[in-house]
């Protein structure tokens, strides 16, 4: 009877524990159902606007197309007009543009920024989140301050064409000099036939600089030494070859990074020497041990307020590499104390910027790479970093971004694709798309692409040459690649991954709530604010 009752105690037991675990089951399963569900439906009715037939507020002589710049084409000034040519339409969109650009009218029905699964193109016109007086204002500024940046900046590099005939050989590409330096223009040389000519005369002519000779030939007159014309002439084409192996050019005008384009001119016939001047590019070199990663990468991340995840990510940090340094920035109104060994806590005037941490950060790092975090990841046995810099070592990229986890399982490597088109005086067009471009060579779990989820590990030197825009205070990435954009080759790797911490609340963690609302308050701000931002700064 004992026996009997004590399984039937067990047998009830075991069932009540079923039907817990089917309820947990069943509630966690709706309450997915409800978070994905909820977030597809959250923005059911927005739309973006499409540009410009919703604008209100912007002149008609501000939308009007601008003319293709004045530029001779190939087939234009030609002796073959007579030849006939089939015109390909296709191609010639992708070349010929009126500098017009727009953004394709994909404005669905449901626009989900971070959805798991769903992921629309819209497209948006950022000119709409001003007023009529604001706008008109703020283009007007925008043009003042684009006509003070073209200024300051260097002219664009001219086309230069060889001419098929021209007797003349000279250095095309290559050839540098340090400012008001001297160096010797090689590879000068005159290739006529000695029967057409008694004499022969070639000219030198310099802008930034002056031309001298390193040696003198018997039977070559040499004119102009010490000046920007240097004039060559000998009756004997060979002593004239000889002479040109020894023109030096001297750099007299001060520019630390400019071109000098020298003519070399013969019978009618012009080349073209660009001359490049500028400064020895110093290598900025760090001393670490090759195989101690705490010696090569520094942790970096910007906390505000969120000190019971900081911590939580600190000690999953230090489960994998104990002696790495930790460098903190910090915002926070009541900075509490973080302390610990190799780690660096900086404290800032209150609610000072995203951005602004992140430079202070960075600023401090000693070692050749730094590893970005946000304050709530954790690390895991996938957060293997010293495989990130085996990638960043073996290739020419500058930032090789991993892949973040999050507490439903999913990654996000976050690989984005940008282009820009020109655009008239409202601004030039910014497209944005999910993706890469191609794989790195010799890592095939690793992909090149323009913006990468926020955390990568950088190049220190080039992040610094870069930097990050202090005026994004509260929220910011994409905005840090596109300043980027041409200067950083950037590369994700699916091959090494980060845990997120949990954004699900419980009732028991009140205190941790509390502080989670108002972080969320502090970061949160309307799109607008950062549209305003990228419509004045990126056009």
């Amino acid at each position: 009877m004992v026996l009997q009752s004590h399984t039937k105690a067990m047998s009830s037991q075991t069932a009540i524990a079923c039907k817990l675990r089917s309820w947990k089951k069943a509630i966690l399963g709706v309450f997915l159902s409800f978070f994905v569900i909820g977030m597809t439906v959250r923005l059911l009715f927005v739309r973006s606007s499409p540009y410009p037939v919703t604008l209100k507020y912007i002149p008609e002589t501000w939308v009007t197309t601008k003319s293709v710049q004045d530029t001779y084409f190939p087939w234009e000034k030609t002796d073959l007009k007579h030849v006939p040519f089939t015109w390909k339409q296709g191609v010639s969109k992708m070349v010929l543009g009126v500098n017009n650009c727009s953004c394709p009218e994909e404005n669905p029905l449901i626009k989900v920024n971070w959805h798991p699964i769903y992921h629309a193109a819209f497209s948006e016109y950022l000119g709409t989140v001003f007023n009529e007086s604001e706008l008109s204002g703020l283009v007007r500024r925008k043009i003042k301050e684009r006509k003070r940046l073209k200024q300051r900046a260097p002219p664009p590099a001219p086309v230069l064409f060889v001419d098929g005939k021209s007797p003349l050989s000279y250095p095309t590409q290559g050839l540098e000099v340090r400012p008001m330096k001297s160096v010797i223009i090689p590879g000068l040389r005159l290739d006529v036939s000695d029967k057409e000519r008694k004499t022969f005369a070639v000219e030198i002519i310099a802008r930034l600089g002056v031309l001298t000779t390193l040696a003198d030939v018997p039977g070559v007159t040499v004119e102009g030494l010490g000046t920007a014309h240097l004039a060559i002439s000998c009756d004997d084409l060979s002593h004239l070859n000889r002479q040109l192996q020894f023109i030096v050019y001297t750099n007299t005008y001060f520019d630390p990074d400019t071109v000098d384009y020298v003519d070399y001119r013969f019978a009618g016939f012009v080349g073209v020497i660009p001359v490049r001047i500028r400064y020895k590019t110093m290598l900025q070199a760090f001393d670490y041990v090759e195989d101690d990663i705490a010696t090569k990468v520094t942790v970096v991340t910007k906390t505000i307020l969120r000190y019971h995840l900081l911590r939580q990510m600190i000690d999953s940090v230090r489960q994998f590499y104990p002696t790495i340094t930790i460098i903190i920035a910090d915002d926070s109104e009541h900075p509490e104390k973080v302390e610990g060994q190799n780690i660096e806590h900086y404290t800032m005037p209150y609610k000072k910027g995203w951005f602004a941490g992140r430079n202070l950060a960075v600023s401090q790092v000693t070692t050749p790479y730094f590893l970005w975090v946000d304050d709530d990841f954790i690390f895991t046995s996938q957060t293997r970093i010293e495989l990130l810099v085996q990638v960043i070592e073996n290739s020419n990229m500058d930032i090789v971004g991993g892949v973040v986890h999050e507490e439903l399982g999913f990654g996000n490597a976050f690989t984005q694709k940008i282009s820009i088109e020109d655009g008239d005086e409202l601004g030039d067009c910014f497209f944005k798309t999910k993706g890469y471009y191609r794989t790195v060579d010799g890592f095939p779990d690793c992909v090149v692409a323009d913006v990468v989820i926020n955390f990568f590990l950088g190049d220190t030197t080039k992040v610094r040459s870069v930097g990050f825009d202090p005026r994004l205070t509260r929220t910011g990435h994409q905005e840090f690649f596109l300043d980027g954009l041409g200067k950083l080759r950037v590369a994700s790797c699916s091959h090494v991954s980060v845990g997120h911490t949990s954004k699900i609340s419980f009732p028991w963690q009140e205190n941790n709530n509390k502080l989670d609302k108002q972080y969320r308050t502090l970061r949160d701000q309307p799109n607008n604010a950062n549209h305003k931002f990228l419509f004045y700064k990126f056009n």
